[in-house]
């Protein structure tokens, strides 16, 4: 059936006519599985698909590398003062796209908005990615003190989603009308926003000034629709794609594209209540009996490597010397047999995906656990309901998928403290790590902090609270005339896309 459709798809491509350079082509069409219902409030979140579309807006005042090193950006460098008080020196060549300076004033009004919980209750869950902030002041027109309520060493990092919006725009208009008339210094300003598309203008007077004159999001919720677009010309770009829809577009004459963000995909193994998956034996049998090479070469067709600790590559914290997770069936029997589970036992494992390759993935984990005579019921959950569960009453299955995420830091830490005792409802909590774990949060020295990260990491290893699978991979469709495209941690530098050939 897959090979009719790529036929299908190729042949589409040839039926689609060459259409003359113009200036319509200085247009990035790009299609999203689904646009924010928030989207041109900087505060709303920084995950996806949000922080997509708010990197054409909006800066953050540092940015994460893709190789996990912090980089200067709206902020030109920042100094310790003490250990809740860190000092940013800001870029002089930045405006707003309303013509107003963006200055230490903007920073601080900023800031100040996000550490009022209360205001924020109702329009913003940034700060969910931010640890509490208490205050901000402009000690100078180019540099800001931004306080936390407790000390943060790795502050700056945090920093990367700090948004800031022309405060004077957005006091008059409030979070919802600012909303739909943003304005940020990224490169490009918000024209028009519909149901399932939003067109945006170049910012000229931008520090990072685009090579291209318009920006087009569109809202295309099926992958295959999102494929079509790209061969028939009304996409450049389409993200949230699989592999199997990269080889469709690569044999109609287009480009496709993979990254990794940090994070790991893995079925998080609830230890919180009684059951086989509180034994730390039964966890580790688990782990070896799952097969991951035809995961990674098949499903995901080589574009990522097995995972085995709460980090991928390039993270701060990542053990590289760990060994990697063996598939080895008969010791997992042997494991589940001294764990007192000789004929296996049955599980539920919960999930917010019901398609694509992930949901392949977890059927070839059910597959390999039936084998050694466990059964994994996989129960897809409405999204809405699942966050629900996971995040709010706690009432989840055995064992649930949430990410291993380390965006917008890029620390092991961010994956820990969600997978910890520290979480509302907690699925995993090992007492025993949490010392470690505080004192990691609030160790200044980079050696020391680095130590502990290290140790943690080799800690979560041993005692696999996870079924831990690959590292996280994305994958992106370009048309054949584009460049420039790279997705960082979310953020896309949407200054350095070209489309038309240009």
């Amino acid at each position: 059936m897959r090979q009719f459709q790529v036929l299908g798809f190729v042949l589409a491509a040839l039926l689609t006519a060459s259409i003359p350079a113009s200036a319509a082509e200085r247009t990035i069409r790009f299609a999203l599985t689904t646009l924010p219902t928030r989207l041109g409030n900087p505060y709303a979140t920084s995950s996806t698909p949000s922080i997509t579309t708010m990197s054409a807006m909006y800066e953050g005042l540092t940015r994460i590398a893709p190789d996990g090193t912090l980089k200067p950006w709206l902020a030109v460098s920042w100094t310790n003062i003490d250990p809740k008080t860190w000092r940013f020196v800001l870029r002089r060549d930045v405006a707003f796209s309303n013509g107003k300076p963006f200055n230490a004033a903007a920073v601080a009004a900023s800031v100040d908005y996000m550490a009022n919980r209360a205001r924020l209750a109702t329009d913003g869950l940034v700060r969910s990615d931010l640890p509490p902030l208490e205050s901000a002041r402009a000690v100078d027109e180019f540099t800001v003190e931004i306080v936390t309520k407790n000390p943060v060493p790795t502050f700056p990092r945090y920093a990367a989603v700090v948004f800031v919006p022309e405060p004077g725009a957005f006091a008059a208009l409030g979070p919802d009308e600012f909303a739909k008339a943003p304005v940020g210094t990224g490169p490009f300003m918000l024209e028009k926003w519909e149901p399932n598309k939003a067109t945006f203008n170049a910012f000229a007077g931008s520090w990072r000034k685009p090579k291209m004159a318009r920006l087009e999001i569109i809202e295309l919720p099926d992958a295959t629709s999102r494929v079509q677009a790209i061969i028939s010309g009304r996409a450049d770009i389409a993200v949230g794609l699989g592999p199997d829809d990269v080889q469709a577009l690569e044999a109609a004459g287009h480009k496709g594209v993979s990254w990794r963000d940090g994070g790991v995909s893995a079925i998080s193994l609830v230890n919180t209540r009684e059951g086989p998956l509180s034994d730390v034996r039964v966890r580790r049998a688990l782990n070896l009996a799952v097969n991951r090479a035809p995961i990674i070469d098949i499903i995901f067709q080589g574009q990522t490597v097995a995972a085995n600790q709460p980090a991928a590559r390039g993270v701060l914290g990542y053990v590289a010397e760990l060994p990697q997770l063996a598939f080895d069936p008969l010791k997992a029997k042997a494991l589940l047999a001294e764990a007192g589970y000789p004929q296996g036992f049955k599980f539920v494992m919960e999930t917010s995906v019901n398609s694509g390759a992930s949901i392949s993935a977890y059927q070839q984990v059910a597959a390999d656990l039936a084998k050694v005579g466990v059964t994994m019921e996989i129960r897809p959950v409405q999204a809405p309901q699942y966050l629900q569960n996971i995040f709010v009453t706690g009432n989840f299955a055995d064992a649930v998928v949430v990410p291993w995420q380390v965006a917008p830091t890029i620390d092991v830490m961010r994956a820990i403290n969600i997978h910890s005792c520290l979480t509302l409802k907690p699925w995993y909590c090992d007492k025993d790590a949490m010392p470690i774990i505080t004192a990691a949060l609030a160790e200044w020295d980079e050696v020391r902090g680095l130590a502990m990260r290290r140790e943690l990491s080799k800690r979560y290893h041993d005692q696999a609270p996870a079924i831990f699978l690959y590292e996280q991979v994305y994958f992106a469709g370009l048309s054949k005339t584009t460049t420039g495209f790279a997705d960082n941690y979310g953020l896309v530098s949407y200054e350095d896309i070209v489309v038309g050939g240009r």
